[in-house]
């Protein structure tokens, strides 16, 4: 392999590094879950996915959320935990 070539898989490869480390979500507010909301159809794992959750004093607060947290918080139940 050319020393150009190793240079631009290098470069390709830290580009990638950057695009994935910049993808993960902040976590919601603590509260109770009062909604769930998909916002684009069709069925897809890169669709977003949103929660809303009523604070300790009493607003709404909307946030996108994995897949996995997702499915793993109904409504009523309390978020973060719900997510573990």
């Amino acid at each position: 392999m050319s020393r150009r070539a190793r240079t631009a898989a290098v470069i390709v490869t830290l580009g990638a590094v950057a695009l994935l480390a910049g993808c993960s979500l902040p976590d919601g507010p603590s509260g109770v879950v009062v909604a769930r909301a998909e916002r684009t159809p069709p069925a897809s794992k890169n669709r977003p996915y949103f929660l809303a959750v009523r604070t300790a004093n009493g607003d709404r607060k909307d946030f996108q959320v994995y897949i996995d947290d997702y499915d793993q918080c109904s409504i009523g139940e309390r978020y973060p935990a719900c997510k573990q």
